[in-house]
């Protein structure tokens, strides 16, 4: 008998200790609410998210370019002109961006003038120019055409003559040390090699007369970009 209640009060102790220890457990542990997303709009999500694709899309290449030129000036007075060769180069730095447009700013050495037909006169004008092209390229498989426009501005810092000038003030202290105009033309891209084609159309003055005198120049020009 003695051992029947000492069997029981062991397997009661047992039930309690079992019954505290499930009491001990977790079961109604807290759970931290996730705090829910600003609400934003479907537009501005799609401006951001494009945003970022778009940056992310942009390449830039750094390079250098020479050609030559072939220069003559356009005047209402005369029709005399004849075209005169010169040599162009500089750096160029392309943006690249997605669907093939490109902006090519370029800082360039170019020598202009005009050689006046059937007299052995001549000028040169050596300007600093700065072009900057508005470009439009085609993916064809390796190669990469391309058609441009390109505003310029450019500075004097070098006159040279030949010949007697039949007007010395004209041809050597009367010329406009600023010159503009716009250029346009074509070309291709090949690896890091560039070819291109332009004519340039000045719209300055080049020297202080009464009637427009403005300079007008074909040049072909290759350049190297770095990537």
């Amino acid at each position: 008998m003695y051992h029947v209640n000492q069997n029981r009060k062991v397997k009661n102790c047992a039930y309690i200790l079992f019954i505290v220890f499930l009491m001990c457990l977790p079961w109604h542990s807290k759970v931290h609410a996730v705090p829910k997303p600003k609400h934003k709009s479907k537009s501005s999500c799609t401006m951001f998210r494009g945003k970022y694709t778009y940056s992310d899309q942009i390449e830039y290449r750094f390079g250098i370019t020479a050609g030559q030129n072939s220069a003559t000036i356009k005047s209402q007075k005369s029709n005399s002109q004849d075209i005169i060769k010169g040599l162009m180069g500089g750096v160029a730095m392309q943006v690249i961006w997605p669907k093939g447009f490109v902006i090519q700013p370029e800082i360039l050495y170019s020598q202009k003038g005009c050689l006046f037909a059937g007299s052995g006169l001549s000028y040169g004008i050596d300007y600093i120019e700065v072009p900057i092209k508005a470009m439009y390229s085609l993916h064809l498989a390796q190669v990469k055409p391309f058609f441009f426009a390109a505003p310029y501005g450019a500075y004097v810092i070098k006159f040279t003559e030949k010949g007697d000038m039949p007007n010395e003030d004209v041809f050597s202290n009367q010329f406009n040390k600023l010159d503009f105009g716009i250029s346009a033309g074509a070309g291709f891209d090949v690896w890091k090699i560039q070819l291109s084609f332009k004519y340039s159309w000045g719209i300055g003055q080049v020297a202080k007369e009464t009637y427009p005198i403005r300079n007008n120049v074909f040049t072909v020009s290759a350049g190297f970009f770095f990537y």
